[in-house]
């Protein structure tokens, strides 16, 4: 970290990175059962995280203020709230497909 970076309120980072991934899985988990789940969708949903996780980072490294540097981190850390429920909901759709296909 640079000197002159202001230290971020990380208490306050994590709270607009779960607010903010909790709207972010609410809508991409309305897509992918709305789209049952074709790739597309899936596609979508991680162009999504992408951006935003590009977008915190750059709001993170390009400001000054601490405020702002709070923001950019809370929107890298908001793809990642919901990861591991998604990880082990599709773990088990696919444990189930290939159960059902024996």
């Amino acid at each position: 970290m640079r000197e002159a970076d202001a230290v971020i309120d990380w208490t306050c980072a994590a709270m607009i990175g779960a607010l903010a991934g909790g709207a972010f899985w609410a809508v991409a988990v309305y897509a992918l059962i709305a789209a049952q789940g074709t790739p597309a969708a899936w596609i979508s949903v991680v162009i999504v995280a992408v951006v935003l996780v590009a977008v915190g980072t750059g709001l993170f490294r390009s400001t000054g203020s601490a405020e702002r540097r709070c923001y950019g981190a809370g929107l890298v850390l908001a793809p990642f709230t919901g990861l591991v429920p998604v990880v082990v909901f599709a773990a088990a759709g696919v444990a189930a497909e290939v159960g059902a296909g024996l």
